[in-house]
């Protein structure tokens, strides 16, 4: 495995461009820390999560998980 190193001064960007940069990879910026967005999961979702868990064994936090969200 080839690896590069590359030294980049954050200085040299400005907010808004480290925003772009982040949203383009897929990431959510917001103005205030630890805020997340308040986005609930659709039915499509949720029912692949749960066959996902479904077939975890009692005690586990998969199985946890299925039970949390078979609930809902």
């Amino acid at each position: 495995m080839a690896w590069i190193n590359v030294e980049v001064d954050l200085n040299d960007f400005d907010d808004q461009d480290l925003i772009d940069e982040l949203e383009e990879r897929g990431w959510f910026v917001g103005e205030e820390k630890g805020w997340e967005p308040n986005e609930q999961l659709t039915d499509d979702e949720l029912n692949i999560i749960l066959e996902t868990f479904s077939w975890r064994a009692p005690g586990t936090v998969g199985y946890e998980i299925y039970e949390k969200l078979r609930k809902r």
